[in-house]
């Protein structure tokens, strides 16, 4: 070897030794860049799973509240359709009620000869049909 290599030899060691250090260190260099990168992107991941984690135990949340509503509703349908059946019932047995009434109160009144009104009675039964009539 010539003198000038043996003269340079260390120091080309040295900055080759410098330039895999540099470039393969995850402490300096872009190895150390792309260290800390991926130590971001982990840390965004486990951010990023566990926002994940909760929007689907908000979803389910949701879901089941939703399903938990519409049953909610159904059931609330239903009952006012019962209610809206027994009203209905109750409308017609008091229209019945109404008629047998207004037929005993406009009945025309018998007479007797001097041209007087005579009080009959309204036979029990009619009266209580009248009053509470038959489903």
């Amino acid at each position: 070897m010539s003198a000038l290599a043996r003269l340079l030899a260390p120091y080309a060691l040295a900055g080759f030794i410098g330039a895999l250090l540099w470039h393969w260190s995850p402490f300096i260099g872009p190895a150390a860049s792309h260290a800390r990168q991926e130590a971001r992107y982990d840390v965004a991941m486990a951010g990023a799973n566990e926002w994940k984690r909760h929007a689907l135990g908000w979803m389910a949340s949701y879901r089941l509240s939703e399903s938990r509503r519409a049953s909610e509703v159904q059931t609330s349908q239903d009952a006012a359709s019962v209610l809206l059946r027994q009203c209905a019932v109750q409308v017609a047995q008091a229209r019945r009620s109404a008629r047998a009434i207004e037929t005993i109160v406009t009945t025309e009144p018998t007479y007797d000869a001097s041209r007087c009104p005579v009080r009959q009675l309204v036979p029990a039964d009619r009266l209580r049909e009248a009053l509470q009539p038959s489903g």
